[in-house]
């Protein structure tokens, strides 16, 4: 089988994967650069979102000025009035992947 034809036939055996309810499946292959995957950004519901939050140890304010939206943005968020999109989501799924990569990365410090 040619290379073009077994990339076809993955890309067709993800999407039904994904049509049957596997979500892990659905991936975006960048054309420029074939050996690279970038993973969907996922959707968060209000309650995973402050799961989120919480896991990362911030309050309200310290997570909104960490994801840069404002407080009202996040009590939205976590309220379910309004959901994130784009790179807030990105953001959150890092998160959810690493609570404690804000501190690792030295975004924020904990003093003491």
């Amino acid at each position: 089988m040619s290379k073009q034809f077994e990339s076809i036939m993955e890309g067709l055996n993800d999407l039904l994967d994904y049509a049957q309810g596997d979500k892990t499946k659905a991936r975006v292959r960048v054309a420029e650069a074939p050996d690279i995957t970038i993973a969907p950004l996922h959707v968060y519901d209000r309650e995973a979102i402050r799961q989120i939050r919480l896991r990362s140890n911030l309050t309200l304010k310290s997570f909104a000025i960490c994801m840069g939206v404002s407080q009202k943005t996040v009590e939205s968020w976590e309220s379910g009035v309004n959901a994130p999109s784009g790179a807030s989501c990105r953001l959150l799924q890092i998160l959810e992947k690493s609570p404690n990569a804000l501190r690792e990365l030295e975004i924020i410090s904990v003093a003491g």
